[in-house]
């Protein structure tokens, strides 16, 4: 992968500060974001971009109250984008607001909008290298891979972060410089409904503001939630868990083994939480995808080259781990055909991140290390 001159952003100083270069670097790609996410609703809705903005002002408040910090840096990033604050809130609303469009109401596309994410993790006691790791593959839009960018963050009020997201985002996946890793994929589940709570990528970023998995635990508890994520986080001390989160629950998924597999079906699904997982029902073949995870990591031999392999398979294609475009089905509308956008791989212990662009089974990995993740930069 040749890597674009501007896709790679380092952001320093207060939060403010910070939002400011992030806005003007990314400028251009965050504009492009805004009018992307605007025609997905007007097509999906049949309801007005003035709607959707208004909608995702109410987000303000919420996010403040829940972390002024992440809420000063997006206010910086639309001064500094030059653009309404209310169009930054609504890329980083985007998942529950997304869920009006696809999820429900007029025009809804649920049954088309096929292709999601699977995440993985192991822990030094199932690793050959005995390092700890976190990776997944990506499925999104193909228009965001010209959105993406990998933000360096350094602060002086926290661990610095390294998140691979679409600009304008206060993160996505990622890694700290206390050795804390975040991947990410979607769950669903009846409570999920439209609301102004805090979105699920201001609470990436507080996972990304923390130093264990149990201080993340905690951040997510406090957070008013209204749609369900999976959240698989990793620690350089040799933890790793995933947290389903839900709008009434954080179910905490532990490792079989030292290895851990999630697709888009719910885990912890037994009958105290009282949850139906939805997207299951909706699409059976993600419940193939979480089987076939299981059974690639189960008893494997872990470490980079192991998930690059893993992260590469094909079995149950078009439902596959790794996705390709024209696995999409044919009825897909425009500007809802995915694909596995990126391949992640980040080893927690030696800080360093793994990338591609595009279809790991068609594009290299990419190394990246940064000095600010250094072992001894927390």
């Amino acid at each position: 992968m040749t890597t674009p001159p501007d896709f790679v952003l380092t952001v320093r100083g207060n939060a403010y500060q910070r939002g400011v270069t992030h806005g003007e670097l990314a400028r251009d790609k965050i504009r492009a974001g805004v009018a992307h996410y605007g025609r997905m609703w007007e097509h999906g809705t049949d309801r007005s971009r003035v709607e959707l903005l208004d909608l995702a002002g109410e987000f303000g408040p919420v996010i403040a109250d829940y972390d002024d910090t992440i809420y000063r840096e997006l206010e910086g990033i639309a001064a500094g984008a030059k653009m309404p604050l209310a169009e930054v809130l609504m890329l980083n609303a985007r998942y529950e607001i997304m869920m009006v469009a696809f999820f429900g109401g007029k025009g809804a596309q649920a049954g088309v909008a096929r292709g999601e994410c699977t995440s993985f993790a192991a822990q030094p006691e199932a690793t050959t290298d005995g390092h700890t790791y976190v990776a997944q593959n990506w499925d999104t839009t193909t228009e965001t891979s010209d959105r993406v960018v990998l933000l360096e963050i350094i602060t002086d009020d926290g661990p610095n972060i390294v998140t691979h997201c679409e600009a304008g985002f206060a993160a996505h996946k990622g890694l700290n410089s206390a050795g804390l890793g975040l991947c990410v994929n979607c769950i669903g589940c009846q409570h999920d409904a439209f609301a102004t709570k805090v979105p699920v990528w201001v609470m990436a970023r507080a996972v990304l503001n923390c130093t264990t998995i149990d201080q993340a635990q905690q951040a997510l508890l406090r957070a008013r939630r209204t749609a369900s994520i999976n959240f698989t986080i990793g620690s350089a001390a040799g933890q790793v868990a995933a947290l389903e989160i839900t709008p009434v629950d954080i179910e905490r998924i532990d490792p079989i083994e030292g290895r851990l597999a999630h697709a888009n079906v719910i885990c912890g699904l037994d009958e105290s939480r009282g949850l139906t997982d939805t997207l299951a029902d909706r699409f059976p073949v993600f419940c193939d995808r979480s089987r076939r995870a299981h059974e690639l990591i189960d008893g494997a031999a872990v470490n980079a080259i192991a998930f690059e392999h893993i992260l590469k398979d094909r079995a149950n294609a078009p439902e596959a781990i790794c996705r390709h475009i024209e696995d999409q089905p044919p009825d897909a509308p425009q500007g809802l055909c995915m694909h596995t956008v990126t391949s992640i791989i980040m080893d927690l212990t030696d800080r360093t991140i793994q990338l591609t662009d595009g279809p790991p089974d068609r594009n290299q990995y990419t190394r990246y290390n940064f000095d600010s993740l250094g072992k001894n930069s927390a």
